[in-house]
C-alpha cells in the first residue's frame, strides 16, 4: 500500500500498487483492466478527482447510461464505501444536480453524463474523460470521447481513461490496448491489468468464493484475462478470416435482418448477396429507441439502397411489421427456429469451392463482431452443453440468424391457426396475413 497526498495536503489517499500505476500514467489513453474486487471504480474516481482539483480543469465522468453512473460510480465518488471514505471529502465541492456538474472548491469541475445522447456530448470541450465500465462502450463511443479531450491547460495533459472487467479478445478495447493475441498496444495508450489477489484488503471469505470459479469466469473475473469462452456457439469464428475492410459495390440482391428491443438494443443488419456469398455491410444497433425511430431507419436504408428486397423481422414484433408495411416496406416475419438458425449461420463459417468465405462481415459492424466472440451455450452442472444458447450477447446475431435462414430458404411449411372460428378457409379471409401463420 502506498500513499498519495492531494496538492493541498488536506486529503490523504491510500491506494494499491496497480491503482498507483494507473494514477501516475502519462499516456493519453489509459485502461485499468481488472478482475472482481480489484478497485477499478475507486481508481477511476480517484483519478478524476485528482485531475479535477487542478484549477481550470473540466473533466468528464461517464458510463454507457447516466442511470448506471448515478447508481454506482457517483456513489463511490461522493459517498462512503463500507469503511472507506468518499473520494471527494464533504465540504470540498458543490454538486449541481440539475446541471450534472460537480464544482471542486479551488479547482475545476467534473461533468457527469451518459452516452445515450451523442448530441449533448458532441458540444463538450474537456480536459479529460473518465469512463467507468468502458467495456460497455462501442468503438464509436470511445472515438467520440477521444475527440472531446481538447481543453488545454499548462499543468494538465489531455487524457481519456477507463476501467472495466475483461471481456472477449474480439472487443475493440482488447485490440486497442494490446490485450488480445496478435495485437499490439496502440501508440500513446497504456493498459494496467490487475487480479483479484492484488487487492489484499478483500475479505478472505470473498476471495475464497472467487477462487471456486472455473473456466472462462475464473480467467476473466479472478485472473483478469481477456479470453473467449470454451462454450462459444460459433467457435469456428475467426476474425482474420471473415472480417474485411471493403465489400463489393453491387450485389445480386439485398435484405435487412431486424431484431427488436428497447432496453435491449434494436438491431438492423444490411445484408448483401453476391455469387451465393453473404456480406454483412452495415449495422444499426441502438438501445431505448422508439418504434418510429426504427421504422425511420428502415425507410432511410431503403432509400439509400433501393435494391433491398425485404426486411426479415423478429417474429415477435407484429406491431413493428405492421408499421413498416403501412409505409410501404416489405416486412416479413423471420423463422425463429433457434437451433436450426444457428446451424445455418455456422454452415456459412467456411469457404466455398473457390476457397472464399461464405460469410463476410465489414469491420464497422463492431457489435456483431463483439457478439460473435461472446455468444455462449447454456451448460448443465456436469459440464455438458445443452442445445440452447444463453439469452445474452445475441441481438445482432439474432438479426443475422433471421437473415441467413431466409436466404438459405429454410422456412418451415406454415400451418394455419384457427382464429375466431377461421379454419381451412383462413387464406380466403381478407383479414388474414402472414402473421397468423406458424412461424417456427
Amino acid at each position: 500500500m502506498e500513499h498519495l497526498n492531494r496538492n493541498d495536503n488536506t486529503h490523504r489517499l491510500e491506494v494499491l500498487p496497480q491503482q498507483l500505476k494507473f494514477l501516475r500514467s502519462n499516456a493519453r489513453e489509459i485502461l485499468y483492466s481488472g478482475a472482481f474486487g480489484a478497485g477499478k471504480t475507486r481508481a477511476i474516481c480517484l483519478r478524476v478527482a485528482m485531475r479535477a482539483s487542478v484549477q481550470g480543469a473540466r473533466e468528464g465522468l461517464c458510463r454507457k447510461t447516466v442511470v448506471a453512473l448515478k447508481r454506482s460510480t457517483l456513489k463511490t465518488l461522493l459517498e462512503p464505501d463500507g469503511l472507506l471514505p468518499p473520494i471527494l471529502p464533504q465540504g470540498s465541492y458543490e454538486y449541481k444536480k440539475i446541471d450534472g456538474e460537480i464544482l471542486i472548491h479551488g479547482g475545476g469541475s467534473i461533468m457527469l453524463f451518459g452516452l445515450e445522447d451523442a448530441g449533448r456530448i458532441a458540444s463538450m470541450n474537456l480536459s479529460g474523460v473518465a469512463v467507468d465500465e468502458c467495456v460497455e462502450l462501442k468503438e464509436q463511443d470511445w472515438d467520440m470521447l477521444r475527440g472531446r479531450i481538447r481543453l488545454q491547460l499548462p499543468s494538465l495533459s489531455n487524457q481519456l481513461y477507463g476501467a472495466c472487467n475483461p471481456s472477449t479478445p474480439q472487443h475493440f478495447l482488447a485490440k486497442r490496448f494490446g490485450l488480445a493475441s496478435g495485437h499490439e498496444c496502440a501508440p500513446n495508450c497504456e493498459a494496467i491489468t490487475t487480479t483479484s489477489r492484488d487487492n489484499w484488503f478483500l475479505p478472505e471469505d470473498y476471495v475464497k468464493d472467487l477462487e471456486t470459479m472455473t473456466g472462462v469466469a475464473r480467467k476473466r473475473y479472478v485472473e483478469g484475462l481477456w479470453v473467449g469462452s470454451d462454450g462459444l456457439v460459433y467457435d469456428m469464428w475467426l476474425e482474420e478470416r471473415f472480417v474485411v475492410d471493403e465489400v463489393p459495390e453491387s450485389f445480386d440482391r439485398m435484405i435487412v435482418g431486424m431484431d427488436m428491443g428497447y432496453n435491449n438494443p434494436a438491431v438492423l443488419l444490411l445484408i448483401g448477396i453476391k455469387d451465393e456469398r453473404v456480406y454483412v455491410i452495415d449495422e444499426w444497433y441502438e438501445r431505448q429507441r422508439l418504434e418510429q425511430e426504427v421504422v425511420a431507419t428502415a425507410i432511410r436504408w431503403k432509400e439509400e439502397h433501393p435494391q433491398i428486397d425485404c426486411f426479415v423481422v423478429d417474429p415477435s414484433s407484429a406491431g413493428l411489421r405492421a408499421s413498416m408495411r403501412n409505409v410501404g416496406l416489405d416486412a416479413i416475419p423471420a423463422n425463429n427456429a433457434v437451433f436450426t438458425g444457428i446451424q445455418s449461420v455456422a454452415g456459412r463459417l467456411c469457404n466455398d469451392p473457390s476457397g472464399k468465405p461464405k460469410l463476410v462481415v465489414h469491420r464497422k459492424c463492431s457489435n456483431l463482431l463483439r457478439e460473435f466472440g461472446s455468444y455462449e451455450w447454456m451448460s448443465n452442472q456436469d459440464g455438458s452443453n445443452k442445445d440452447q444458447p444463453k439469452k445474452e450477447h445475441d441481438h445482432a446475431l439474432d438479426a443475422l440468424r433471421y437473415s441467413i435462414v431466409h436466404i438459405d430458404g429454410l422456412r418451415s411449411t406454415p400451418s394455419i391457426r384457427s382464429i375466431d372460428g377461421i379454419g381451412d378457409n383462413a387464406k380466403m379471409n381478407p383479414l388474414f396475413n402472414d402473421d397468423l401463420w406458424t412461424e417456427w
